[in-house]
């Protein structure tokens, strides 16, 4: 073996415990929670009873929706836990892997603070890693604001928390450059690091990349007092700072197409076949003036980077691809499940549940 060997081998291993688009399809026909903790338990994903304990008693703990969405994410971290475990002295070189979960869930943990959102709603679909335990979620959900967010960040020694800090401090904090300081504080560490394997420096560059995307499609939608070199990341590979220019320029009158249309004819060739492409879809030749978001497909985006994945991993089986792809495919199996969980307990029509829960695979 290399010297990703076993971690690669326990990444497949963890991988073979991924629901299957038969199982989800299973899932999908649930029509009530206590349905779906039924066929979770049938499937695996929920604790099993002592021997012959009838699996509607074994799930009817777990009925609940708030309880089954903790028990699911707390598993879906368990297996980032085990994968830094079995990494030992490599782990940081992972690192990369653990900062892109941390970063999303300070995202939507610092969105719901500032939409002053429930706490219970805060943390849905995020995904605890060793530097951002379950715990250390659960108390920055409750934060009140960013300044309470960041300074449980800095006194942890969280590597995010200077970078918020920083935007804590601001008069008036903006959404998008708090993001953008994530994304740049991800970016600096994974080029701190320099691991030399091509699977994980295509999904850092990746990940770069899609933020550029969608700091562009914002200055394309809405006028902003930001300067497109403000919210540029380096470290990507296909948006560059001339095409942030170009879409803050497609805010003065008189352009002949939809803002987020011409963005994607400007980009053309470059992003065909990468997640970029797949991240604008075809809605960037729908979306509303001043509706960005509409125009960026995050599930698209997260499908593309599992399958580009999957192609590093049978290039090099040897390699992170492995593990970098179950990382992926693991966050987009959640997704689904928790979009279908709370599909199914709002009592969506099936066909709005399927369309919830997407296609994890």
């Amino acid at each position: 073996m290399n010297a990703w060997g076993d971690v690669v081998a326990r990444a497949r291993g963890l991988s073979s415990h991924l629901l299957q688009p038969a199982q989800l399809e299973l899932l999908r026909r649930c029509a009530s929670v206590p349905a779906l903790a039924v066929q979770l338990s049938s499937l695996g994903l929920l604790p099993a009873g002592e021997k012959g304990t009838p699996a509607d008693s074994v799930a009817g703990a777990l009925a609940d929706e708030h309880a089954l969405e903790l028990h699911l994410r707390r598993r879906a971290a368990a297996s980032l836990g085990l994968l830094a475990r079995w990494a030992a002295d490599r782990c940081a070189l992972l690192a990369p892997l653990f900062d892109d979960e941390d970063r999303r869930s300070l995202r939507a943990l610092v969105r719901g603070v500032l939409s002053a959102q429930p706490p219970a709603l805060r943390q849905a679909d995020l995904i605890a890693t060793p530097a951002l335990p379950q715990r250390a979620l659960e108390q920055l959900a409750r934060a009140g604001d960013l300044t309470t967010i960041s300074a449980s960040l800095v006194a942890w020694g969280h590597p995010f928390g200077g970078p918020l800090a920083s935007q804590a401090r601001l008069q008036r904090p903006d959404l998008l450059q708090i993001e953008m300081a994530l994304a740049r504080a991800f970016a600096s560490r994974a080029r701190q690091l320099g691991a030399d394997d091509a699977a994980m420096s295509r999904f850092v560059e990746r990940t770069i990349d899609l933020e550029n995307l969608r700091a562009a499609l914002v200055l394309s939608a809405q006028a902003t007092e930001l300067e497109p070199a403000a919210l540029f990341i380096e470290g990507g590979a296909l948006i560059t700072l001339d095409d942030l220019r170009f879409a803050a320029a497609l805010q003065q009158p008189g352009q002949p197409a939809p803002a987020p249309r011409a963005l994607a004819l400007q980009l053309g060739a470059r992003v065909r076949g990468t997640p970029l492409e797949a991240a604008l879809g075809a809605r960037s030749s729908e979306a509303a003036p001043g509706r960005a978001a509409e125009s960026y497909d995050d599930d698209a985006a997260l499908r593309a980077l599992v399958a580009e994945q999957r192609a590093f991993a049978r290039r090099d089986p040897l390699g992170l691809g492995p593990v970098v792809l179950f990382a992926l495919r693991q966050r987009e199996e959640l997704r689904s499940l928790m979009r279908l969980l709370w599909s199914v307990s709002l009592g969506m029509p099936a066909e709005r549940r399927a369309q919830a829960a997407g296609g994890a695979a």
